[in-house]
């Protein structure tokens, strides 16, 4: 058996609407929505530097039923380049381009081969010695075990599990093809490639059970290095995994301690230098990066005003980086140092956390029990945390904003009522 690399990857999500992004003043979202097929150049650019056998894609080519027919013509037209190299493609539908979901399709090149979802497949490379193993999803919603039905490994064969499935204990992922890493390892295959969880993890080397992660980043929730897996065989066996990264945009989330800072500027600075250190590790991608202020601080006004000191943080951005990252939102969440208000203030508190209790107790509190109820049906796609506007840390976000707000209009009062 001659040695031999490959290409694993996964969760292409092909020109993927990326909803929600018009909302964010500024927002690079015509890069931001090309990333999917750029990343999806760069992975084709890499098997031909590489070389390499074949390409394993392991579902969700698709992000769902294409706006227009461009989506196909542009997959066929990078499976063409692969073409013209003399390499193969193997893949797998998932749960977003499941045989139910897709209404429009375009014949793929001949070099590309979509295992079938009516039961596990098999297709041997003989001047490689491989066997693949492989099933598409019929349906979006597939809850059986389809790694139960796949067939043992082909003797004297290096064999290749292609599945879309949520392994259990992974957290965030609806549940769709189920199994346990003992469906997988008891089938004796060399290597499993995976899909469905877009954070890269080796689940097992004994055998090789890799998620590859998704190739682009398509939200905050999917920070850093997105790419693929370049696996190379020599003997019949395993010998590296490497990821490679693929992406275009490259997503961070940064928590700052802002304690030692005692002005809004001094925090705006520190911010904007966090911004500069990021984009410098982004190797020349663009940065989307989501900031949050933490600490104990005196400089309260970025709690009563943060719209003016996120503008303030974005210019100041600009300055340091120019156009080579995006500050996709500023968290306020430094608490000011406890202070001995007056009997005035102290009085204005009292009414406004009356104000707010009555709110929690009305019937709008019911909102996050049924934002809570939807988001368990839409699963990793749902709003969670700083996305939502009804979950928890949002809620007492808006509190402590409105708390300072009026700490800092009874300051400005008693300081006009100290000057008249």
């Amino acid at each position: 058996m001659a040695d031999f690399s490959f290409i694993h990857a996964a969760d292409l999500h092909i020109d993927s609407p990326l909803l929600g992004l018009d909302r964010y003043e500024g927002a690079p979202t015509d890069e931001i929505r090309g990333a999917s097929r750029v990343a999806f150049k760069n992975l084709v650019d890499l098997a031909l530097a590489e070389r390499v056998a074949f390409v394993v894609l392991a579902g969700d080519v698709f992000d769902g039923e294409w706006r227009d027919y461009n989506t196909g013509v542009f997959l066929n037209r990078e499976l063409g380049r692969l073409a013209q190299a003399g390499m193969r493609v193997f893949l797998v539908q998932g749960n977003h381009d499941a045989e139910s979901v897709m209404t429009r399709s375009l014949r793929l090149p001949p070099n590309a081969h979509v295992f079938s979802h009516a039961a596990p497949e098999t297709v041997e490379l003989a001047e490689h010695g491989v066997a693949l193993h492989g099933q598409s999803f019929g349906e979006q919603r597939v809850t059986t075990n389809l790694a139960a039905a796949y067939p043992e490994a082909l003797p004297g064969r290096f064999n290749l599990g292609v599945l879309h499935t949520a392994i259990e204990g992974r957290q965030g992922h609806a549940r769709y093809a189920p199994c346990n890493l003992a469906d997988l390892t008891n089938k004796r295959y060399d290597y499993w490639a995976l899909g469905h969880v877009h954070r890269r993890e080796v689940v097992a080397e004994s055998p090789w059970v890799v998620f590859p992660g998704n190739i682009q980043g398509r939200h905050i929730r999917e920070t850093g290095p997105k790419g693929c897996s370049l696996v190379t065989v020599a003997g019949g066996a395993v010998a590296s995994v490497r990821h490679v990264p693929l992406d275009v945009v490259r997503w961070a989330s940064v928590t700052e301690d802002v304690s030692a800072l005692d002005r809004p500027e001094d925090v705006v600075d520190r911010l904007a230098e966090v911004v500069e250190r990021e984009a410098s590790r982004a190797d020349g991608r663009l940065l989307a990066v989501r900031l949050r202020a933490v600490g104990v601080t005196s400089s309260g006004a970025m709690l009563a005003e943060p719209h003016r000191w996120r503008a303030e943080l974005i210019s100041r951005v600009t300055t340091l980086v120019g156009h080579k990252a995006w500050v996709e939102k500023v968290l306020f969440d430094a608490a000011p140092p406890r202070e001995n208000a007056g009997a005035d203030a102290r009085e204005n508190l009292a009414v406004l956390e009356r104000i707010l209790a009555d709110l929690a107790a009305s019937p709008v509190a019911s909102v996050p029990d049924f934002v809570g109820k939807l988001s368990a049906k839409l699963g990793a796609d749902a709003p969670q945390g700083d996305d939502s506007p009804f979950s928890p840390e949002a809620m007492a976000r808006a509190k402590a904003e409105a708390i300072e707000l009026l700490r800092f209009r009874l300051r400005l009062r008693r300081a006009r009522g100290a000057g008249a």
